[in-house]
């Protein structure tokens, strides 16, 4: 063999270690680069520069781990754009593998491509990797990310093998999308939960402000023993805060320190901070800053200054600001804003002006709008006006709604009415459908009496379509130490503590604000003590208060008159204000347009119809009457007063009416039983294009009602559906009541489950609308739903079952009554006492029970005397009713038409004919009262029950009006009792005159012959019957259940 020399050798073939030497010095190089990517995978230059060095090395063509470096860097980079490039030509050379594709995926997730994931998906499919976990868990999260959720399902239920992973993504993609029904089937499906699932579902539930569940769910994973980690806590945390359990949030405080998690993660530190702020534990905040010491960051004292900011301690805020930046903290906008906002709301101006131009030239920071809109509240606030205009005026970017409705505020806590008009045009070029900043508006023009350009403002919220969000109510915690009661939203508890524990502050606060002015020598400012004044006489009542503060004012205007003269009509003592209005005017004082509604109004409470004319005098002395609202409380208090005549009167004279007016008037003539009346004004309402309300609903549906005007009440029906007229409670119950007597029950229970808010007159007009319908196991159902049941409840369902027959039934409920200590009243002892005659036998002893309720009863009327008598009558209780009748009179209460028929009753079932008689003639020469025919009915049934037929039929004769079929009728019935025979075909004749067609004449008269024995005669009339073709009515079988 030859041989080679050794140039040759070592020109084309180095020795081997050489050779190693040169793949050592490679692979280090390729390791460096590798090391350089994780370092700068976020920097897009030194990334290309390290892929330019790879591909120089060709490093491509030996191994994959360059590839799955720098897919990496790419894809999880800033753009992951250029991780699919890679992907591709890492396909092109056989380079795709599982991390290949993972990274991939990662890119499209990034880039939130759908489509490109789908290609991807195709390719995972086509080269066989769809059996990889990993790749799959990949895929899963592009289509969730993407907000593919059927795609996600479909890839997730293909999964051969499913993962921990692979069930996480699934869980936190879904509930990231809101899907938490699946998202929580996924959670309780899911083998083997760990702490990325609990967090997963956790932070779902908080970021869709489903803060309960978040915090119940919380409360589970500590409860089976999974220790969550610090993303669970800032998971948790604003959840916690939201709704505000201090309790919670001092036990997961506490939990952090065990676990060491404040000292592993400095955002758990924070999030604890601001969640005490937030839920009103400034002290606990400041022990949390204080105990990090050196791990705070910026963020830890930008959430201490806005908890003080949010607390109002400006002060402290501005302190802690300046601490901050001697530990050599550099601020960013937010902790201005927080600053900012301190100064703000604690008034501190100079120092506000100062941080932002530090903000700006010290720290080059770009304010954005809110920090001006910070400045322009501080300059408002603090009342310089101007300025806050100005700088409004020369802002440096477009100024939105938030800037100009911070400036309306400020005008209508000083009273700038020409300012916060501007500021009102302003806002209406940027957005026209905030209904608030009219009421503001409006409400500003009110104060300094400028009603119709207030009334103006109120009526564009609805010409703009204008919505005014509705007012939230706040949850309240009162704090005691380390103890917080959260109080529920709704509820009387929520009304009666909440109430409370807001008034004290306020109050507390008012007085501290009121003696501010005193001290200050601000209290010859009319505006600002006006606001005092207010206070004291209208929103917490305290007329002692409002009187000294009113002492206080020199020379007081007639507003502040008119607003001690509002509270004093609103309070206990509405003559109060009659008093002072005379008093004051007495003293000089002018009243305005705005003093007579108060005024008038104390004497309509109070029936001071008198005064009220006074009033009207001088209404008409200042040429006031044609202020709409002026005239409306005169209508209104000529109506109360029942003088509904000069309420006419004023409203015929008005030039212009709107629905309270007509309302007015309507109630006038409801309350005192003019129903016709009512329907006719309104149909003049109605002709006159005046839309009604609820309040003229309740009303007109009522007289329909009361008058069984059906056909109208149908209409009225109508009215109300086609032209949307709130139900509220009042016309809700009113409809029911309607239904009900109509017994169309379906549409009454339509009604009543349709409202939105009921009470218990609701519930009561329900029941008796089912007693009514026969419908007792539905009105039964309800009544048990009753927690309190009043009188109305209890008398409406006794009643029902007396007059369905179930007196069984009736009874008990009434016992019941008894037990619940319930003072029965006249309705439901006449049920009773109906119920213990039909009994009879069965239950002797319920009648006297009745009786003994009646006579223990504190207050009686003549209703109530009227049902004990009647029942007793009809029930077997002569000698009872007799004895009531005669202790009524000893008791001074004056008899009826009523009363007498019981007395007559009951003498005519005990026969005691003189005794009766004696009762008839004392009608009308003791109690000036003209019998009626039911009263002549029960005279000649004494008389015939007693035997005393030709006296009868004398009595009879001599009636002053023509005597009634049935009067004659009862005396048939009695010669059939006693065998009379020529006195019952005398009256048979006066029927015949009286009621030729009814068959029950001719068939008294038959069966008295047939008693008599004579069966020819009476076979002879039933034979003159059937000649003559008279109807004889069919009897009627009663089956007793």
């Amino acid at each position: 063999m030859a041989r080679f020399s050794p140039h040759f050798s070592r020109q084309r073939s180095p020795p081997l270690h050489a050779a190693a030497a040169v793949a050592t010095a490679t692979t280090a190089h390729i390791h460096g680069l590798v090391a350089l990517l994780l370092k700068h995978q976020a920097e897009r230059r030194p990334l290309l520069q390290i892929h330019s060095q790879l591909v120089a090395h060709q490093v491509f063509d030996r191994r994959p781990t360059p590839w799955h470096a720098l897919l990496k860097a790419y894809s999880r980079g800033p753009f992951p754009q250029e991780a699919l490039h890679l992907f591709r030509d890492a396909h092109r050379h056989a380079a795709d593998d599982t991390y290949a594709f993972m990274f991939a995926f990662g890119a499209c997730a990034g880039l939130t491509w759908p489509r490109a994931g789908a290609q991807l998906h195709g390719l995972v499919v086509r080269e066989g990797f769809e059996f990889h976990a990993y790749v799959h868990t990949a895929l899963i999260n592009v289509y969730l990310v993407c907000g593919c959720l059927a795609d996600a399902r479909m890839v997730f239920d293909e999964m051969p093998v499913k993962n921990a992973v692979s069930w996480n993504v699934m869980i936190i993609g879904f509930a990231g999308r809101g899907e938490f029904e699946y998202a929580r089937l996924l959670f309780e499906w899911m083998p083997c939960r760990n702490v990325v699932s609990w967090t997963g579902m956790i932070d779902g539930y908080t970021r869709s402000s489903r803060h309960v569940e978040a915090v119940d769910l919380f409360r589970c994973m500590m409860a089976e023993g999974v220790n969550p980690s610090e993303i669970t806590v800032l998971a948790v945390v604003p959840a916690i805060t939201s709704i505000g359990r201090i309790l919670l949030g001092e036990a997961l405080h506490g939990f952090c320190e065990k676990m060491g998690l404040l000292v592993l993660d400095v955002r758990v530190g924070n999030s604890l901070i601001d969640l005490y702020a937030k839920i009103g534990s400034i002290q606990n905040s400041l022990k949390v800053f204080n105990e990090m010491m050196d791990r705070r960051n910026l963020v830890s004292w930008t959430s201490i200054i806005s908890g003080f900011a949010m607390h109002g301690l400006s002060t402290e805020a501005v302190e802690l600001f300046a601490e901050m930046r001697r530990a050599g903290i550099t601020p960013n906008r937010i902790t201005f804003l927080s600053v900012l906002n301190a100064c703000s709301h604690g008034g501190l101006v100079e120092q506000g002006v100062a941080f932002f131009k530090s903000m700006v030239y010290e720290y080059a920071i770009n304010p954005e709008i809110k920090h001006f809109g910070c400045i322009i509240d501080m300059l408002g606030r603090a009342g310089r006006l101007c300025e806050a205009e100005q700088v409004i005026s020369g802002l440096p970017m477009e100024v939105n709604s938030v800037v100009w409705r911070t400036l309306l505020g400020c005008c209508s806590k000083y009273g700038e009415v020409e300012m916060g008009e501007r500021a009102m045009k302003k806002m209406l070029e940027i957005e026209t459908e905030s209904g608030g900043d009219f009421v503001v508006v409006s409400n500003m023009l009110t104060e300094h009496g400028r009603f119709s350009d207030a009334e103006r403002a109120r009526k564009l919220v609805d010409g703009r379509n204008a919505v005014k969000v509705p007012g939230l109510a706040l949850e309240a915690h009162v704090l005691n130490g380390k103890c917080s009661t959260a109080l529920p939203l709704t509820g009387p508890e929520f009304m009666g503590k909440s109430s409370f524990f807001f008034s004290i502050v306020i109050i507390k606060a008012m007085k501290k604000l009121h003696g501010h002015l005193i001290v200050s020598g601000l209290y010859s400012c009319q505006y600002a003590m006006s606001k005092i004044l207010r206070f004291y006489a209208v929103l917490q009542p305290d007329l002692v208060s409002a009187h000294k503060v009113y002492g206080q004012i020199e020379a007081p205007t007639t507003y502040l008159f008119n607003i001690i003269l509002r509270g004093l009509t609103q309070s206990n003592a509405p003559e109060d204000a009659i008093a002072f209005y005379k008093k004051a005017r007495g003293e000089g004082m002018v009243p305005d347009n705005l003093t007579f509604p108060f005024v008038v109004k104390a004497c309509g409470r109070i029936n001071a119809l008198k005064e009220g004319k006074q009033m009207h005098n001088h209404v008409l002395k200042y040429g006031l009457l044609s202020d709409i609202f002026i005239s409306n409380s005169l209508i209104h208090l000529y109506a109360a007063c029942g003088d509904l005549y000069c309420a006419r009167s004023v409203f015929d004279e008005m030039l212009v009416v709107d629905v309270v007016s007509w309302n007015s008037l309507i109630c006038g003539y409801s309350q005192y039983n003019r129903l016709k009346e009512v329907l006719t004004l309104f149909k003049l309402m109605h002709d006159g294009g005046v839309k009604a309300d609820k309040i003229t609903m309740v009303k007109v549906v009522s007289a329909c009602t009361r008058l069984a005007d059906w056909s109208m009440a149908d209409c009225l029906v109508r009215y109300i559906e086609d032209y949307c007229i709130e139900v509220d409670v009042y016309l809700g119950n009113t409809l029911i009541d309607y239904y009900g007597r109509r017994g169309q029950l379906q549409s009454a229970e339509k009604v009543f489950f349709n409202m939105k808010d009921r009470n218990a007159v609701t519930l009561n007009t329900m029941i008796t609308a089912y007693s009514k319908g026969g419908n007792l196991v539905s009105a039964r159902k309800l009544f048990e739903e009753i927690p309190n049941k009043d009188l109305i409840a209890w008398s409406s369902m006794i009643s029902g079952y007396s007059q369905a027959s179930q007196f069984s039934d009736a009874l008990e409920l009434f016992r019941q009554m008894q037990r619940a200590q319930v003072k029965p009243d006249a309705i439901v002892i006449a049920s009773v006492v109906s119920a213990c005659g039909h009994l009879g036998a069965l239950d002797l002893g319920s009648t006297k029970e009745a009786l003994q309720v009646f006579k223990e009863m504190k207050e009686k009327d003549t209703l109530s005397w009227n049902s004990i008598i009647l029942g007793l009558a009809n029930n077997g209780g002569e000698e009872d009713a007799l004895n009531v009748f005669r202790a009524m009179l000893a008791e001074g209460f004056r008899p009826n038409g009523v009363t007498f028929l019981g007395v007559l009753i009951a003498c005519a079932n005990a026969e005691l004919v003189e005794e009766g008689l004696d009762y008839f003639d004392s009608m009308k020469s003791v109690h000036n009262m003209e019998p009626r025919m039911r009263h002549y009915g029960c005279v000649v049934d004494l008389l015939g029950r007693a035997g005393q037929l030709e006296k009868a039929l004398r009595f009879i004769a001599e009636m002053p009006v023509v005597p009634d079929p049935v009067v004659y009728r009862i005396l048939l019935g009695a010669c059939k009792t006693h065998g009379d025979l020529a006195t019952a075909e005398v009256v048979t004749k006066k029927l015949n005159e009286l009621d030729a067609g009814n068959s029950g004449n001719y068939t008294l008269l038959s069966n008295t012959y047939a008693s008599a024995d004579r069966w020819s005669d009476a076979m002879g009339v039933r034979q003159w019957m059937e000649d003559t073709r008279v109807r004889k009515s069919p009897a009627c079988s009663v089956i007793d259940c």
